[in-house]
């Protein structure tokens, strides 16, 4: 029942995230950064068109619960959460892992983090 959950959470992120790039597209402006000068922004439009859906939706997952990586880039954290399931599917178990994310990124979200990388970018690891 809380995979279920997780899982509908998720669902739910990744329409609303879905939507709000679409209504952002049809407005002529990136969500995902500061209103900037055109060159800026471009060049941040092709960075959030490189991010998939799951991606997006572990981004949002992580800021909802404040276990965004300090001092990190979308792009950054992305991969770090990419990193994460690889970890776990080279045999490294949870705990570890948890701990080693702490200690990498000096912060005290890591349970959170790993949960939105298992949820979004490696559900495989999950069921």
């Amino acid at each position: 029942m809380f995979v279920e959950r997780i899982q509908l959470r998720a669902n739910v992120v990744a329409v609303s995230l879905a939507l709000a790039v679409v209504g952002a597209a049809v407005a002529g402006c990136d969500p995902t950064t500061q209103p900037r000068s055109t060159a800026v922004t471009k060049t941040g439009a092709a960075e959030a068109a490189e991010i998939s859906t799951d991606e997006a939706s572990f981004l949002e997952e992580i800021k909802i619960n404040d276990a965004t990586l300090p001092g990190k880039s979308a792009k950054e954290m992305v991969a770090a959460g990419h990193a994460t399931c690889e970890h776990l599917r080279g045999g490294e178990s949870v705990l570890d892992e948890t701990s080693a994310l702490e200690q990498r990124y000096q912060f005290d979200q890591g349970p959170l983090f790993l949960s939105a990388a298992t949820t979004n970018l490696c559900p495989d690891f999950v069921s």
